[in-house]
């Protein structure tokens, strides 16, 4: 039987890391704003513990729960809940939405597939991404030259074609997942694995769409700095090091790697508002160390390049 426009089945995988309260706001948030009906949740517990993946079972019947025995990160997790979604409802989508969101329009869903079955070339789509204080933090952004991610700033309402979109909503047809798979887990444990993902769409000639009339609130900090722990500088440069190589043109890759990333380890804003300027920045602290992490990741990349070859 030929399937009408809302007969579309979504699949909503949800991962968490030991944030039962804000799983529960935003699972509350899905069953009570809501009024697209054909959905299933599957939850991936990636904590490793399983604690609050049990106490969501027994808080709200009908999700699928998943217990990882270990913490396997965001690729990985995401992709557990992927294939058992695939394997067990067949969806004609898989909604990537992170556990720190809520959405806030009954018929948020109800609009992303209306516009997914309107636009057939389209392979995943994104909406407005906003701070809980109403702000905008993410409408989709574009890969240009050197810079991976040129984020948009317009309070677009409409619906436009980027590059890639937000990974805390990313809509995803079953047509774009058969063609190209998973995730890379090669960006395990975080970061960039969703702009990689949607890069591999569009080289496979399926569109990227953000919605601008569809909004959900993500409670993430508007802190820019992602380079406070030695662990988070070392996945920092690794994963900006084999996106770079994989995604941009080689002079842009090389200029990214070689000089914008040091930079980066070296040099920090003055504040997240000032513009980039040099008059702007000012010498880390532990500016030797994180140049010396940086060549660490640089070798390690290397390394993991040539024992696949």
């Amino acid at each position: 039987m030929k399937k009408t426009k809302m007969s579309q089945k979504v699949a909503i995988v949800i991962t968490t890391y030991n944030q039962e309260i804000l799983l529960e706001k935003c699972l509350d948030s899905l069953r009570k704003k809501t009024d697209y009906k054909n959905y299933e949740i599957y939850v991936v517990d990636d904590s490793g513990k399983g604690v609050v993946g049990q106490r969501i079972k027994n808080k709200f019947g009908g999700v699928d729960i998943t217990i990882n025995k270990k913490n396997l990160g965001f690729s990985k997790a995401n992709n557990v809940g992927i294939k058992k979604a695939m394997g067990k409802c067949n969806p004609d989508y898989i909604l990537l939405l992170n556990d720190d969101t809520e959405v806030t329009q009954k018929n948020w869903l109800k609009k992303m597939v209306e516009v997914g079955e309107s636009n057939k070339k389209s392979g995943i789509l994104g909406c407005k991404i906003i701070y809980p204080d109403g702000s905008l933090q993410n409408i989709g952004g574009y890969v240009r030259k050197w810079e991976i991610v040129k984020e948009l700033n317009q309070n677009i309402k409409d619906v436009i074609e980027v590059d890639q979109v937000m990974g805390a909503f990313l809509l995803i047809k079953k047509e774009v997942i058969k063609k190209i798979g998973l995730l890379d887990e090669i960006y395990t444990p975080y970061l960039l694995e969703d702009t990689d993902y949607c890069l591999r769409a569009k080289e496979n000639n399926f569109k990227i769409l953000s919605v601008g009339s569809v909004e959900i609130i993500h409670k993430k900090g508007k802190s820019i700095d992602s380079l406070k722990g030695k662990k988070k500088i070392f996945i920092r440069f690794k994963n900006d090091i084999i996106f770079s190589f994989r995604h941009l043109k080689f002079a842009y890759a090389l200029f990214r790697v070689f000089i914008y990333l040091p930079l980066v380890g070296m040099l920090k804003k003055d504040n997240d508002e000032s513009e980039l300027r040099l008059k702007n920045f000012k010498l880390r602290r532990d500016f030797l160390i994180n140049i010396g992490i940086y060549f660490v990741s640089l070798l390690y990349v290397l390394i993991l390049s040539l024992s696949k070859k």
